[in-house]
């Protein structure tokens, strides 16, 4: 599929687009490997980290894991939460990351579609491979473009669903045709900007099999989006502003990640979370260091710390699914608000039915070596 898909959608993104690069055609030599990073010592100056909202164990004005890496280590690290989307977010940084300049941050958290382009341009380096690598979830591992993992780690991994708040619907949602067809939710239905998401939860809708699309498929998908955006039946796109926009009621439901839903239902029970009839998508967002850091040998040592069982453990108890394996015998020690949610499909075996629950199907089956990006522009598809 690798040849016509991209011939269809090739240089696209959600939202608006980001500054595109060429590189050299392959991943950058690595600079440091966590080996060799070793016995380099640290660069004056703290580690600075972009990562998404919620995606780190907070308590008080503490982040514990964090907290605890620095005072071990030495490494001081300053923790932003610029992502809400990718696209925005390659947006501000795109031409300085093409350039191997400064960004202004020696480690990033992007979702795989964004960490294997970055890959393939050349715009990252390696820190990798770290001592704990192996264990991460094999949903998640050796990804084609990145194999031996030097230059991507998962840092969470979640499902995506469908969200609805009880208090706006007259009857359950199970199933994404009804989220799209239903005529009741007309003009409070909200899409994911993020175009791997609504477009494979689509394309499972129809009974596509996402490891054996053609550029047509694709096409008739993106058409059938238009068409049903045409009638009325969504609000907009969005990324994690559909948790603000599910909270003011501008949205009965939406297409949703599970992270954020289930850290939501703490504040609203009358949220649900919905592994839809036709199935749902496991992704990751992974940590990358831009071409022009000195500090993959601190990125190494800090994402080795979080890939331990214990500390991954604590890290799930407040981000909902770790892409650690071994952590999961400790973390059912933790004191979590109602535990392990049971109705997920376990994230390290995408293959496993439970009862009552569809097939979870990983992004990578949807797109491989390139992720499957948007049509041109989102905005003209919803008005």
């Amino acid at each position: 599929m690798a040849g016509s898909l991209a011939a269809v959608l090739s240089g696209c993104r959600g939202g608006s687009p980001p500054s595109s690069s060429t590189g050299s055609g392959g991943p950058a030599s690595a600079t440091t490997s966590a080996a060799e990073g070793a016995s380099q010592g640290a660069t004056a100056g703290p580690l600075r980290w972009a990562n998404w909202p919620a995606y780190i164990d907070r308590r008080g004005g503490q982040r514990p894991t964090l907290d605890r890496f620095v005072a071990q280590s030495g490494i001081e690290v300053d923790y932003a939460v610029p992502i809400k989307d990718n696209a925005a977010f390659l947006d501000t940084v795109g031409d300085r990351l093409a350039a191997r300049a400064d960004i202004g941050y020696d480690l990033i958290t992007l979702t795989t579609w964004a960490a294997a382009r970055l890959v393939a341009d050349g715009n990252v380096q390696a820190f990798g491979p770290i001592e704990h690598g192996d264990r991460v979830i094999s949903a998640l591992a050796s990804p084609p473009w990145d194999p031996e993992q030097r230059f991507a780690m998962p840092w969470q991994a979640g499902l995506t669903g469908i969200a609805y708040d009880a208090r706006s619907v007259d009857r359950a949602i199970g199933s994404v045709a009804e989220l799209v067809e239903r005529r009741d939710l007309a003009g409070r239905v909200g899409l994911l900007t993020e175009w791997n998401d609504t477009l494979g939860m689509v394309l499972l809708a129809q009974g596509r099999d996402l490891a054996d699309l053609s550029a047509d498929l694709i096409r008739e998908s993106l058409d059938y989006v238009r068409e049903r955006a045409a009638a009325g039946q969504f609000r907009g796109y969005y990324g994690n502003e559909y948790l603000g926009a599910l909270h003011r009621g501008e949205l009965a439901a939406c297409l949703a990640w599970s992270g954020d839903i289930l850290q939501a239902q703490l504040s609203n029970p009358y949220l649900k979370f919905v592994v839809p009839e036709e199935g749902l998508l496991i992704w990751s967002d992974d940590l990358l260091v831009p071409a022009a850091s000195t500090r993959s040998a601190e990125v190494a040592a800090l994402v080795d710390y979080y890939y331990r069982p214990a500390v991954a453990a604590r890290l799930a108890a407040a981000c909902t699914i770790c892409p650690v394996q071994g952590r999961r015998r400790r973390w059912r020690r933790s004191r979590l608000p109602g535990g392990e949610p049971a109705d997920l499909p376990r994230p390290d075996d995408p293959g496993r039915r439970r009862a009552g629950s569809p097939r979870c199907r990983t992004r990578s089956s949807l797109t491989r070596s390139a992720a499957i990006s948007p049509p041109p522009s989102l905005g003209r598809i919803v008005p």
